[in-house]
Order: structure tokens, then C-alpha cells, then sequence
């Protein structure tokens, strides 16, 4: 968890050969983050599980003589699951935007195929910016994406929420 996901992910970058496939650099743009990324989700989930164990239905359940698995099916799960939700809504706009600035940075997926950090680097000549002003259109698409992920996490945290049933 000490280690910053976008300087680890460039420093690796580095080590690639110029000639790999688009397709093999998202691959490895994916594993790293998720490598990286899932110690801060697996620590609060372990959390809120041990928290969880200890409340009254939990006990109630144990007394009455259900299975481990069903208990943990019937009550610990979705009373995580809505954490995992709000997480994951989190954590998939920070995923887009690292590999964005990789390949605006030339480091991620590479020129021939489309990426929006790849058309963003279009607008960092300002005398492009200026005379073809459309080429921010992949900055405003990030955002929305962003804000209609958010939306949508939101949403499905409210429909699967446990305590408000």
C-alpha cells in the first residue's frame, strides 16, 4: 500500500520493449493496478467482517445451530457487499484516469490504437488547442464517464443496501 500506483506503473513502463502489442500493455496496466489496488479493499473488508461477527444475529445465528457457510452467505456478504459497490465505483474512475495519463504521458497504450489519454496529448499543443478546439472532447468524455460511474454505484448501493430493506 506504500507504493504509488502511477510512478510504479511508469517506472515499469520503461522496462517494456517499444514493439509489445496495445493489448498485452493493457493487460499489464490492468494487473498492476489491481495488484496494487486490492490491499486497501481486502483491509476494510476484513474489518468489517471481524465487526460483523461479533453482532447479535451473528450469535443468534450460531446458536440455532446454522452452518458457517450459511451465515456467512446469509448475513456477513451482504453486509459487506454494499462497501464493495461504493469501492469499486471508486476505484474504477482512478483505474481510467491512471491509464489515461499513461498514455498521455507515452507510456501506456501506444499511438496506433485510440485511447483517451492519446487524443488528449493531441491538445497539448496550444496552437492545435486553438484552432481545433474539439480535440478536448476526450477530457469532458473522462468526466462524464466518471460522474455516470459514480451515479450508477450510487444507484445499485441504494437497490442492494441491506438496511434500508
Amino acid at each position: 500500500m506504500s507504493v504509488p500506483d502511477l510512478y510504479l506503473l511508469i517506472a515499469l513502463a520503461a522496462f517494456l520493449p517499444p514493439n509489445i502489442s496495445p493489448t498485452l500493455i493493457f493487460v499489464f496496466i490492468t494487473g498492476i493496478l489491481s495488484v496494487v489496488g486490492w490491499a486497501g479493499l481486502a483491509r476494510i473488508i476484513r474489518g468489517m467482517v471481524l465487526s460483523i461477527r461479533e453482532r447479535e444475529y451473528i450469535e443468534a445465528a450460531r446458536a440455532l445451530g446454522v452452518s458457517n457457510f450459511r451465515t456467512i452467505v446469509r448475513h456477513v456478504i451482504p453486509s459487506t457487499f454494499t462497501f464493495v459497490i461504493v469501492a469499486a465505483s471508486l476505484s474504477l474512475p482512478g483505474y481510467m484516469l491512471s491509464e489515461a495519463a499513461l498514455s498521455f504521458l507515452g507510456v501506456g497504450i501506444r499511438d496506433p490504437v485510440p485511447s483517451w489519454g492519446n487524443m488528449l496529448s493531441a491538445a497539448e499543443n496550444i496552437s492545435s488547442l486553438t484552432g481545433r478546439p474539439w480535440i478536448l472532447i476526450p477530457g469532458l468524455l473522462i468526466c462524464v464517464t466518471t460522474l455516470a460511474i459514480n451515479v450508477v454505484g450510487d444507484a445499485l448501493r441504494d437497490a442492494v443496501d441491506p438496511k434500508t430493506k
